[in-house]
């Protein structure tokens, strides 16, 4: 259960970017609310040491940009930039998975569902 958690933790926090891209394309968010989805989503509590530097990357690359909120909060939103970036590596990610499973599939008798 240890190793299974530890894997899940580790795929999770490798597609990170892509995990707070699609969080943050459903609305303007805060730092801390991505925080609490990511760790209500997949039982992950980042720290803001490991979630704000890459949102800053983010900012940089012009794949999100920042606001001030009404109620003074800095709130993130993804650009057409990001979106448009988010669909590609999207596509890449979902061909890799499939290309994986195909191939761990056929040194296993079990049944691999598509993804």
């Amino acid at each position: 259960m240890i190793r299974e958690k530890r894997i899940n933790d580790k795929f999770i926090k490798s597609f990170l970017d892509l995990i707070v891209i699609a969080v943050l394309s459903r609305s303007p968010t805060h730092g801390y609310e991505v925080i609490a989805i990511v760790h209500r989503e997949f039982g992950i509590l980042l720290s803001p040491g490991s979630l704000y530097p890459l949102i800053h990357s983010l900012e940089a690359r012009e794949m999100i940009k920042s606001s001030l909120s009404g109620e003074g909060k800095i709130v993130y939103v993804v650009t057409p930039k990001g979106k448009q970036e988010f669909n590609r590596s999207l596509s890449l990610f979902k061909r890799a998975v499939n290309t994986i499973l195909s191939f761990l599939s056929r040194g296993s008798k079990e049944v691999v569902p598509d993804v």
